[in-house]
């Protein structure tokens, strides 16, 4: 029993009668015991380190925050899991969370600095005015994924989604199309924007211009009344489409099939934009651009490990290029 810690003395565990000196930690034995029995005993009385005490001497802790917005979209949640995982595998505890533009900024804010968070990922298109700037002020670390902040002192990890669209618009040139339409995402949102403006660029570089700009959006919903407007117009539809994401793009093929029996590539080709899962589909075989989410979210716990365990300061954007998946609609 002599071998084991039975009291504590000057602020530490006697051993053989000496006390140790400075505070007990799990895995960090002291220099005048064997560090390996230490750790035996500690695993014989069930003691667990307690990570939000751990956090309260270093006030920061190996927390990391995942803010996201709506999970509508499919994408959303396989960026989630894919971030969650990449985390846990480097010892980092992933807390979730929802917001939107109307999310009480310094609720938030509080929160993060009562449980010591590490660092805070924005993910959310809905990102409240202001709220980058008020984490930075607080003294939170902040890691936009697939978003980007015009201050220059935000770190990022982002799709290249520019190049994303431009590989869309030259696989529809490439496969004979002409008469091409583009379809632009929801107004004000970088996503959309930087998708939209790859595809234009593309179609430049084949020597084409747009055939017809279409007033879109994210939604399988925003698919089906794009598709209802071409119908109404009558006339030919375009030979190609390039779509802002997978979601539009299967609700724009859903309904022409149904309205008009479009076929797909035969009477139209049609490219969407994320590679969800749905994208896969026997009825839908949609070719579409991936989007690296498995590489960003890896490139984002590097990020994380500099700024928690490094004790870096990064400020830098970091790109990682999208790949076109070739399926059946184009």
């Amino acid at each position: 029993m002599d071998e084991l810690p039975q009291t504590m003395l000057h602020g530490g565990p006697v051993y053989r009668g000496q006390p140790c000196r400075g505070p007990f930690r799990a895995g960090i034995p002291c220099r005048n015991r064997p560090g390996r029995e230490i750790l035996k005993a500690a695993a014989d009385l069930g003691y667990q380190p307690n990570a939000l005490a751990q956090a309260l001497t270093s006030r920061r802790s190996q927390i990391v925050s995942i803010l996201m917005g709506e999970l509508k979209n499919p994408i959303h949640a396989v960026l989630h899991q894919s971030i969650s995982m990449a985390l846990q595998e480097k010892n980092f505890i992933p807390i979730s969370g929802q917001i939107g533009v109307d999310s009480d900024a310094d609720k938030l804010i509080a929160t993060f600095r009562q449980y010591q968070v590490g660092v805070v990922i924005l993910t959310s298109m809905n990102i409240p005015p202001g709220l980058i700037r008020d984490l930075h002020k607080a003294g939170l670390q902040v890691l936009l994924l697939n978003r980007i902040d015009d201050d220059e002192i935000t770190a990022s990890v982002c799709a290249d989604l520019t190049q994303g669209g431009t590989l869309a618009a030259r696989h529809l040139a490439e496969r004979g199309c002409t008469n091409v339409a583009v379809a632009k995402g929801p107004i004000g949102h970088w996503t959309s924007t930087a998708r939209y403006v790859g595809h234009l660029a593309g179609l430049e570089r084949m020597g084409l211009q747009p055939a017809k700009i279409l007033e879109g959006g994210y939604t399988y919903a925003d698919g089906a009344r794009v598709a209802d407007a071409l119908l109404a117009e009558g006339g030919d539809l375009p030979e190609g489409v390039l779509c802002p994401n997978d979601l539009f793009a299967i609700g724009l093929m859903d309904r022409l099939r149904a309205g008009a029996g479009v076929r797909f590539p035969e009477d139209m080709r049609v490219v969407g934009f994320d590679d969800i899962p749905m994208a896969e589909w026997e009825s839908n075989q949609l070719t579409t651009i991936r989007l690296p989410v498995h590489s960003m979210a890896k490139r984002a716990t590097d990020v994380i490990s500099r700024i928690l365990v490094e004790e870096e300061t990064v400020e830098e954007k970091i790109w990682i290029p999208c790949r076109l998946i070739e399926r059946g609609s184009a």
